[in-house]
């Protein structure tokens, strides 16, 4: 077994008020280990047509470490659902700056600036904290050991220079009572490699 990546992994999906179309999915990982080293990897798609912010919305793999953006994007993201439709293995790193701060007891903030456009993300209303450790999960040819503390959030938004796209959280309760969202922080996270087909 190998160790393949750990640190943080938060994600969010908005959609159009009151329909279950997507506006906006992204993937958030802040490497602390991988092959490739530290850094950070923003991974965005924003709908131009229903999103709200016309030509800002964008297609885009934000990072300032390439290789470790690639890593996650072929290994993992790019197998998630909500994120195989949407081609990322096609799409080449862009070179960022990143800023991050947080108090992760009741929100997070991200911001990506590549020069040219500034996109931020904002996570908040932590719900409840879970730890979620799932073993021989399989995704593409792999199979994984995965432990993470996954803590689903009310409240979300993502905004490309200033403009906030227009969308909505999706929440839920599972069966044994606990919160669920389309936005979650992923914090202590953890993938370990089992083995390959």
């Amino acid at each position: 077994m190998t160790v393949v990546f750990s640190g943080e992994n938060p994600g969010l999906t908005l959609y159009k008020p009151g329909t279950d179309q997507r506006v906006a999915a992204v993937s958030y990982w802040r490497c602390v280990y991988s092959e490739h080293g530290e850094g950070n990897a923003m991974l965005v798609w924003i709908d131009p047509q229903e999103s709200g912010i016309g030509e800002l919305a964008r297609q885009a793999i934000y990072t300032d470490n390439p290789p470790m953006a690639k890593l996650v994007t072929e290994r993992f993201t790019r197998h998630f659902d909500g994120f195989t439709d949407l081609g990322f293995e096609n799409v080449e790193p862009t070179y960022a700056r990143f800023f991050q701060e947080s108090d992760s007891r009741w929100y997070h903030r991200v911001v990506a600036n590549d020069g040219s456009s500034v996109v931020e993300l904002t996570w908040a209303g932590v719900a409840d904290y879970q730890q979620v450790l799932r073993q021989g999960w399989k995704l593409g040819d792999t199979s994984w050991d995965l432990m993470t503390v996954i803590c689903p959030c009310t409240h979300a938004k993502v905004m490309v220079n200033d403009q906030q796209v227009e969308g909505e959280v999706r929440t839920a309760t599972r069966d044994d009572g606990r919160p669920s969202s389309s936005c979650f922080l992923a914090f202590s996270e953890t993938w370990v490699e089992k083995s390959r087909d």
